[in-house]
């Protein structure tokens, strides 16, 4: 999700030559991308094509996690570290979208589950080699996407799958968030907020795999340390200091990033309290709030500067209308929370639309300005 060498020096030359190899595992994780969206939008109402011929409908989620923000999370830490062996982690979740796209959603888990195993080995490497807490926290959410897989494979609920997916997602962001800033100290307070909260979620995590307890429970203290989270990240985060200066791109990043930080406390919010109301974990009004609002926004937000270092091509300055994705993203976000309170299924289907509208126009604008 995020660029973790990009820095002055970067060749300022086109598109590299990429293998054949790469060329279909990037093309794998954009029909991820591109089956998760359709499969949403059938859901929501949109009859796009017939149910019959959307695949994706019954896996939106798993190729939206895995497919697509796992491939995405896997190759940039193979970039960052230059390693062949790296690569395993992207080519097997690629895989796994493959084998999903043709019906086979046992092998698509195990490739997926293979993928997130071969990430957790690369951290420990990262660990053993310089050892940080950010790169624990960014582990710890490689194992989540592993155990979510696992659960996933297993049948377990999937209110207890898409805990531990939502965690991987959360938590990979949060350890780059600090690793990013990794030079700038933070104070011993700061430092063991951080380390609690990751705690209350990864003891919420433990307490829904464990038999015979109350799901609401677990799933309130699971929704109360994504509010944590974001009231840190909002404390602390570089992007929330006024007193940085900020022009262009980075601009653009410290708005989109403060933006899914609100997302995700108001989501963590909601989402508490429908446990206090017995509601369960999955309920979609905070989770699409989270998964939407929230990550699409870190997506937004650091895609100018992940794809420039990873494509080797500078991106020439924000137009006037770069921003207006994530306004988008933030409008259909609203409207689905909104259509989620009145059940409207109009609503949803309309959130969904420019929610889609959005994704599809962010990626327009970074490819016209990174061709520029």
């Amino acid at each position: 999700m995020t660029s973790k060498r990009a820095g002055a020096g970067m060749p300022s030359r086109g598109f590299p030559r990429a293998s054949i190899l790469v060329a279909v595992i990037a093309a794998a994780a954009g029909l991820a991308m591109l089956a998760g969206l359709a499969g949403g939008l059938v859901r929501i109402g949109w009859p796009l094509l017939p149910e019959r011929f959307v695949a994706p409908v019954a896996l939106h989620s798993a190729l939206m996690v895995c497919g697509f923000f796992g491939f995405g999370i896997a190759l940039e830490r193979a970039a960052a570290l230059k390693k062949p062996i790296a690569f395993a982690a992207p080519a097997l979740a690629a895989c796994g979208t493959v084998a999903a796209l043709a019906l086979q959603p046992g092998l698509a888990g195990l490739f997926w589950l293979l993928a997130a195993l071969a990430l957790v080995t690369v951290y420990a490497e990262v660990l053993r080699r310089a050892p940080a807490l950010y790169t624990a926290i960014e582990g710890a959410g490689a194992l989540a996407w592993a155990g979510g897989t696992l659960w996933w494979l297993l049948a377990r609920p999937f209110s207890t799958v898409v805990a531990w997916w939502a965690s991987f997602l959360v938590l990979t962001i949060v350890g780059e968030r600090r690793e990013l800033a990794r030079f700038v100290p933070l104070s011993a307070q700061s430092r063991r907020g951080y380390v609690a909260v990751a705690g209350v979620q990864a003891a919420a995590l433990a307490l829904l795999v464990m038999p015979g307890l109350e799901h609401p429970l677990a799933g309130g203290l699971w929704w109360l340390s994504m509010s944590l989270f974001a009231g840190w990240l909002l404390r602390y985060d570089l992007a929330c200091r006024p007193q940085v200066q900020r022009l262009g791109w980075t601009l653009h990043t410290a708005r989109s990033l403060r933006l899914g930080y609100l997302w995700m406390l108001l989501a963590g919010l909601w989402g508490a309290v429908n446990a206090l109301r017995g509601m369960p974990l999955d309920s979609p009004g905070p989770l699409h709030m989270l998964l939407l609002g929230f990550v699409f926004s870190m997506v937004f937000g650091h895609a100018p500067i992940m794809l420039p270092a990873l494509l080797r091509r500078p991106i020439s300055p924000p137009g006037p209308f770069a921003f207006a994705p994530v306004g988008l993203m933030a409008l259909g976000v609203a409207l689905r929370a909104v259509g989620d309170v009145i059940g409207s299924g109009g609503v949803r289907a309309g959130a969904g639309a420019l929610q889609a509208a959005a994704i599809v126009g962010f990626a327009f604008t970074m490819i016209r300005h990174l061709r520029r």
